[in-house]
């Protein structure tokens, strides 16, 4: 979705789309749509900084830190974001970032693309540690297998060689 700059006032029009799961890419191997992407809000223009103030919901499939089993999130989030143009007499120098430049982007051409703007914030809200269940048991770090679904025959009790020592002094403390 593309808002024409030119148009916008200062005042502010509403905006709302829903992305299709295949037509929003998240461009994350980790990270699909599940359904589709509500994005909703406002976007208003002041001389040439434009703003844009909204929400995004969708559900967003992602995996298991543990074992690996997909888990859908949930996402509803809230943005705000400020864009401005590009300013060739800065963009020369290196200055300094202030808290404002943070949360301001830049746009180039005769709109801002809605679509990227979607994107980025679906992946900025999703938690950076994903588990299919509190109580999630993961993979055997030595046979592969889920162990969730089964217990497996592997040694479990593997001691780091560099503990070695400790555990010799351990055991002849104990007798």
């Amino acid at each position: 979705m593309q808002i024409e700059i030119e148009k916008l006032t200062e005042a502010g029009q509403p905006f709302a789309h829903t992305y299709a799961p295949h037509e929003l890419s998240l461009e994350d191997e980790r990270a699909r749509l599940l359904s589709e992407a509500r994005v909703g809000g406002r976007v208003s223009r002041k001389r040439q900084r434009v703003h844009v103030r909204g929400t995004v919901a969708a559900e967003v499939e992602v995996y298991c830190d543990r074992c690996v089993a997909p888990v859908a999130v949930p996402v509803n989030a809230e943005f705000d974001v400020s864009y401005d143009p590009p300013d060739a007499d800065e963009a020369n120098e290196s200055t300094e970032l202030q808290a404002d430049d943070l949360a301001a982007s830049v746009y180039t051409g005769e709109s801002i693309d809605l679509d990227e703007l979607a994107r980025e914030q679906i992946l900025l809200a999703l938690p950076s540690r994903s588990l299919c269940r509190e109580d999630c048991r993961g993979l055997c770090p030595t046979c592969g297998g889920d162990l969730n679904q089964q217990s497996c025959a592997c040694e479990q009790q593997q001691t780091d060689p560099r503990w070695a020592g400790l555990a010799a002094l351990k055991k002849s403390s104990d007798e």
